[in-house]
């Protein structure tokens, strides 16, 4: 490796072993040409990448320096970081003198062209820092429930999603759609981006559908009531809704002057606004048509009128949407779309890591063949072997019963499962096969939903081994 590469590679170790982040991509071409002095402009790369300038100025670039800054202890800009740095692993060094003889050999910013820097060395440097942390202490860590923390070391980047995100909700008239089976991460990011845009000066406000009573969610009229009340109390906006609901005009024209009138008018910075757990409309059909419609109305107003034009929209759902739509009043060929996935075996590494745990090749092989990469569950076997209250060959050999740590989450697909005798009937097709195969479509999305399956092409398999063993015990 050339000198860059290596210097990159020790800032970005001090930084995961600081902070518990990793750079992006964006952010280590934004370090590489400050390192290597290019001079090139936030808008220049910003071209060269494809993104707006004011992504780069105001998101990527600021991001950067602040995440330098809180690993290396003090301010890092792009005039001073190359003595950072320095500085930096010349202390470093000095520390371990003592135990290790071998120096590395530091340089300055005029001599970083002709020198070399010694790799070794400041590998083992920021080893020293990683054994002065602190054990993660079973009383510090997060049970895996719900959301992943904001400020937590256990949330893990998959792909560019993050990014595509932050760089669209800036946009005027956004629409993102986040779909993933349960537990996969969808609120995770969510509330990451909504974060994101509370920092760039947008107001937020979130609407979670499983907080709906069921007379609502069955009543179009009532739902819509209840987002405009939601949102006016979120935002802190006081009006009567009733002087704007008029039956001659119909609910959506309701709801959308009240919204005009009462919410975006009264504003004047950019409203994103999340629609958590959409599949809860998707299970009344007629309800979600016009629900569905309302949006990619909102959508298209964004285009053409001002006050519109501040209302982002992010949508969040675990079912794929099998509700017959007129293309022309369809959410979901418009915005951009996110998929999480399962995580790879590299990133269930990293968290292993951040857990500081040491489980073998082997045993995370064996991990990932029970469970596929299932964040909540890779979280939750890693939360337990932190805490040490059971061994690794327990965890195999209680996973898939119900004495097991995943008890919890297998108790509740058997009891959805029985409230459905067809899904029953399909989940035991797709049990009995040991290769994928064709599975009517809607059952197909609500097994999927469940984290139960997954697709391949239009076929179907059991999603992991974990479900296998225990479904195949419990439903046959």
């Amino acid at each position: 490796m050339d000198n860059t590469d290596e210097i990159l590679e020790y800032i970005e170790n001090v930084i995961y072993i600081k902070t518990g982040e990793h750079f992006n991509d964006t952010q280590k071409i934004i370090l590489q040409e400050s390192w290597n002095k290019t001079k090139k402009t936030y808008e220049q790369i910003a071209t060269e990448l494809g993104y707006s300038g004011n992504y780069i100025k105001q998101g990527v670039g600021p991001k950067l320096w602040r995440l330098l800054s809180k690993a290396f202890g003090e301010k890092v800009t792009k005039t001073n970081l190359h003595s950072v740095v320095n500085r930096w692993i010349k202390n470093q060094t000095s520390q371990e003198a003592s135990n290790r003889q071998q120096s590395t050999q530091i340089f300055s910013e005029e001599e970083a062209d002709s020198q070399t820097l010694d790799v070794e060395a400041a590998e083992y440097s920021c080893k020293c820092i990683y054994e002065e942390k602190k054990p993660l202490a079973g009383a510090d860590l997060e049970f895996p429930q719900d959301s992943v923390a904001l400020d937590s070391a256990l949330y893990i980047v998959r792909g560019n999603h993050e990014e595509r995100c932050y760089q669209t909700i800036l946009n005027p008239g956004a629409f993102i759609r986040i779909k993933a089976p349960r537990q996969m991460g969808k609120t995770s990011l969510m509330n990451r981006v909504l974060a994101y845009a509370a920092n760039e000066n947008c107001k937020t406000a979130l609407l979670h559908f499983q907080q709906a009573d069921n007379s609502i969610l069955t009543d179009f009229n009532r739902l819509l009531r209840w987002i405009c009340v939601n949102l006016a109390r979120q935002l802190k906006l006081e009006s009567d809704i009733n002087d704007y609901w008029d039956e001659e005009l119909g609910s959506k024209m309701s709801c959308n002057l009240y919204i005009q009138a009462c919410i975006l008018q009264q504003i004047d910075s950019p409203l994103v606004l999340a629609l958590e757990e959409v599949n809860e409309i998707i299970e009344h059909p007629q309800i979600a048509k016009e629900f569905f419609s309302l949006l990619r109305f909102w959508h298209e107003r964004t285009k053409a009128d001002a006050n519109w034009k501040k209302l982002r929209l992010i949508m969040v759902h675990s079912t794929e949407i099998y509700i017959p739509l007129d293309i022309n009043q369809s959410p979901l060929n418009v915005g951009l779309r996110i998929e999480l996935e399962p995580l790879n075996r590299e990133q269930v590494q990293e968290l292993m890591l951040r857990h500081q745990l040491n489980l073998s090749s082997d045993d995370l092989n064996q991990l990932m063949n029970l469970v596929a990469g299932h964040p909540y569950l890779i979280r939750l076997a890693f939360y337990y072997l932190k805490c040490q209250e059971l061994t690794f060959e327990e965890l195999l050999e209680t996973a898939a019963t119900d004495a097991g740590i995943y008890r919890d989450v297998l108790q509740r697909n058997l009891r959805l499962l029985h409230k459905d005798t067809e899904l029953v009937s399909a989940f035991k097709k797709v049990l009995d096969s040991d290769k994928p195969i064709d599975l009517e479509q809607i059952q197909g999305f609500k097994l999927h939903s469940m984290g139960l399956i997954n697709y391949h092409g239009n076929q179907v398999s059991v999603s992991c081994d974990l479900y296998r063993k225990y479904f195949s015990n419990y439903l046959n």
